[in-house]
């Protein structure tokens, strides 16, 4: 098989456990790119939070964000495809949930934005101030949802989360799936996008773009947001303990996220 590009979901799989790459990581993706691959990002996260891995890795190709709600060129600040919520979509969703008390976060056009703090939140600003200003991703609390809705701001998604998965998985059900696309893409966190979005979707876009036959792929992946896009390529390949749903569409599962496991195996597909 003859591979023409890389695909990398970034938490749990890039990622270690301390939100960092791996030098053995970074090492091996520069030799495949010597050989002539694409490496692509494919995430949940907004670009804005993408931005300091991007760097790290000097990529030059657009990236898949928000469970392939858009797809965006950070050259030109540009986004080259998108299918954003609509106002009325994101004020249904949002104060549904706040009225069951559930924790909401919106990612708008530029920004990832909350009304009030909660521990993922917290954690997240963290990482934010270690970032350098020059990558910092956007991330900050706002006074109202609505007001920015009512501006016409573009919403990428709502994210919604609560310790209470139970709670979690009553409001996912009661969701109509002729308008949105839920993704859990954390064991308490569900990311709403509007209805048709996905990993595996946008990504076939982006392929069908750079003349890539998806069956020329390999793309790594943790959770259940992976699954479309795991589906797709024809290497996929499952993090080890990630959920089974997610290693049964894989070719193969490997190591964590933690050990060189990444870099193990594009060194023998590739023959690095």
């Amino acid at each position: 098989m003859t591979y023409q590009a890389i695909a990398f979901d970034l938490d749990g799989t890039l990622l270690t456990s301390q939100a960092t790459i791996l030098e053995v990581s970074k090492q091996v993706i520069q030799q495949a790119q010597a050989k002539g691959l694409k490496v692509f990002l494919v995430t949940g996260r907004h670009h804005t939070a993408v931005r300091p891995y991007y760097m790290q890795l000097g990529l030059d190709t657009p990236v898949v964000c928000c469970n392939g709600t858009y797809l965006y060129d950070f050259k030109n600040d540009e986004v080259l495809a998108g299918n954003p919520l609509s106002a009325e979509q994101a004020t249904s969703v949002i104060s549904q949930a706040q009225a069951e008390g559930i924790h909401v976060a919106v990612y708008f056009r530029d920004a990832m934005t909350y009304e009030w703090l909660n521990p993922h939140f917290e954690k997240l600003q963290k990482w934010v101030a270690s970032c350098p200003e020059n990558v910092r991703p956007n991330v900050h609390q706002i006074p109202s949802f609505q007001a920015e809705i009512e501006r016409g701001t573009t919403v990428w998604k709502v994210l919604i989360s609560d310790p209470d998965l139970q709670k979690m998985q009553k409001f996912v059900e009661k969701l109509p799936l002729d308008q949105f696309s839920p993704e859990w893409s954390w064991v308490d966190r569900v990311d709403i996008t509007r209805q048709g979005n996905s990993k595996g979707a946008m990504l076939a876009e982006l392929l069908q773009r750079e003349n890539i036959d998806p069956q020329n792929v390999i793309a790594f992946g943790d959770n259940f947001n992976d699954i479309s896009m795991l589906s797709l390529v024809g290497m996929g390949i499952a993090m080890g303990g990630s959920e089974n749903e997610v290693q049964q569409v894989a070719k193969q599962t490997i190591g964590s996220n933690n050990e060189e496991s990444i870099a193990e195996a594009l060194k023998q597909l590739l023959a690095l």
